[in-house]
């Protein structure tokens, strides 16, 4: 028994004394976290010496190169630059949205036309006459087509007077018709022939001619003037007739076509007047 204590002691020996004579397989310095305290820096002519012994297990220092030990510190501090010094994200910034144009206000007292309103024509409005009664019976025919409202038309009427190129000489009647025949009996006794208006408007005074040129009576009343009668008067003497022009207004385009047209047809020669003219 103690001889096969004894082999089983030396086999032991044997086998530690192989482990350390045994090649070690070189460090990766790169692959291993060294602390900075356990480096070391050797100068740049530095050799190891040929018979250096095994370092000791118990408290190995890692030699290495100048610029392996300058990595290490990057790779030792830069845990800790990555702890301290958070990445920083960029900043997101909302997106602005274009405001909507705002409507631009309009004036409460003054609405704005819509557009029916802005395309649609102004009215028309027209005059036609003067005319005669014939002609106006003529164009109040032809008035119903135009299917006008009451509003829509309107008529003025007025005397005109016709003349008949000839001009008359009177001489007013005196207060009483006594002395307006003693007036006429002495005008005669001096050449100037007359005669007392008894049937119409101008009754009692007396008519001394009826003359076709203006100067011709002009010249009678003259003479008597000079003859002391100075009262003489010169009158144009005609017919007088009463004239109507109707008034057209607030007509559509319709409207104003027909009626445009009933004038072609009814009274070419008088013709269509805007109001505003």
């Amino acid at each position: 028994m103690k001889w096969l204590l004894v082999l089983v002691v030396v086999l032991n020996l044997l086998v530690a004394m192989y482990g350390s004579f045994k090649q070690r397989p070189p460090l990766d310095v790169h692959a291993q976290e060294v602390s900075p305290n356990q480096v070391k820096l050797l100068p740049a002519g530095w050799a190891p010496a040929a018979a250096a012994s095994e370092p000791a297990a118990s408290a190995p220092l890692a030699v290495v190169a100048p610029h392996a030990a300058s990595a290490a510190r990057a790779e030792a501090s830069a845990p800790a630059a990555k702890a301290k010094a958070p990445e920083a994200k960029p900043e997101s910034k909302p997106e602005s949205k274009p405001e909507p144009a705002k409507p631009a206000k309009s004036d409460p007292a003054k609405p704005e036309p819509s557009k029916a309103e802005a395309a649609k024509p102004a009215a028309a409005c027209y005059q036609w006459g003067p005319l005669s009664d014939s002609l106006l019976a003529r164009v109040q025919g032809g008035l119903p087509q135009l299917k006008l409202k009451k509003e829509q038309q309107s008529s003025a009427s007025s005397e005109d007077s016709k003349g008949s190129a000839r001009f008359w000489v009177y001489y007013p009647p005196l207060a009483t018709q006594a002395e307006t025949q003693t007036l006429s009996a002495e005008l005669k006794g001096k050449g100037f022939d007359n005669y007392i208006v008894s049937n119409d408007e101008f009754k009692g005074n007396l008519s001394l001619g009826l003359f076709s040129k203006e100067d011709a009576a002009k010249t009678l009343a003259a003479r008597l003037k000079a003859a002391g009668y100075d009262k003489a008067k010169v009158q144009p003497k005609g017919q007088k007739t009463t004239v109507t022009t109707l008034s057209f207004k607030q007509l559509d385009a319709v409207q104003a076509d027909k009626l445009k047209a009933l004038q072609q047809r009814l009274t070419p020669g008088i013709a269509l007047k805007s109001c505003g003219n």
